[in-house]
């Protein structure tokens, strides 16, 4: 059975859940969903419980996102796997993931890399401009990894926005080294960009690697969820403090002095 909410009322409760943690006014922030399709996720899916995971996030689209959405990206293997989906708003996530991606999408049910869809989303939200990174030209890290990262970039023709990326994964990638080397551009770039990972395991995952780039990275973050049933189904407050880490609430509460550039590339 689909979860049912009121996403006004929950939209309510993580205001005042952000106001309890000393900010007022929630900041303007474009949010992304990104996916896991690759073989090992597909009984969560076909059984509706991503799909609830989603309408859990969705009042946070109607929360920080200026249109009130959030842009929904889904990979599995490879850079030709790393999709962009579409919307998702309060008007149609009802079995968003049922009409929109199972089955659907390039790579369902395919394999595990990061690395692809962190460079689209990022260069979704300005952070990285230029070609894609299929018409990268070949360097060291083409011939260890098959790709390259895409190189410094000129600036952007669409202006950086502020981002949050809730990065939905149910296992462990194949191109480790090559992630790294994304974050690590990100992170040197210094990109308004904030990646909070949500590890689901039902079989008592801890994952690693990701703990490794949580505690590496200041701009990156994991939830671990080892039951994702019982997740989608707590109350909003327990979930906000779940989510709401003490870092992602400095990167929210923080703001651009006046005279500073909004954003670096």
């Amino acid at each position: 059975m689909a979860l049912t909410m009121d996403l006004n009322k929950s939209t309510q409760k993580l205001l005042l859940s952000l106001q309890k943690a000393g900010i007022a006014k929630p900041p303007s922030v474009d949010l992304a969903f990104v996916l896991d399709v690759s073989g090992s996720f597909e009984d969560e899916h076909a059984a509706g419980i991503t799909n609830d995971l989603m309408t859990r996030l969705v009042p946070w689209g109607m929360t920080f996102d200026p249109d009130k959405k959030l842009d929904v990206f889904t990979f599995s293997d490879g850079a030709a796997h790393a999709h962009y989906v579409g919307e998702v708003t309060p008007d149609n996530h009802e079995r968003y993931i049922d009409r929109m991606i199972i089955g659907k999408v390039p790579g369902w049910n395919g394999g595990t890399d990061y690395s692809h869809v962190l460079e689209m989303v990022l260069r979704h939200f300005g952070w990285i401009a230029g070609a894609p990174e299929a018409n990268s030209p070949p360097g060291f890290f083409a011939r260890l990894f098959g790709a390259a990262p895409t190189p410094t970039p000129t600036p952007a023709t669409t202006k950086p926005r502020k981002s949050l990326i809730l990065f939905v994964t149910d296992g462990a990638n194949a191109d480790q080294a090559r992630t790294e080397q994304v974050l690590e551009a990100s992170q040197s770039r210094g990109d308004e960009a904030y990646f909070l990972f949500l590890g689901v395991s039902n079989q008592g995952g801890t994952f690693p690697f990701l703990r490794k780039i949580g505690d590496r990275f200041d701009n990156t973050a994991v939830v671990v969820i080892s039951d994702i049933r019982k997740f989608v189904t707590q109350s909003d407050e327990q979930l906000n403090e779940q989510l709401l880490g003490a870092e992602l609430l400095k990167w929210l509460g923080k703001r651009v002095e006046s005279g500073q550039p909004e954003t670096r590339l």
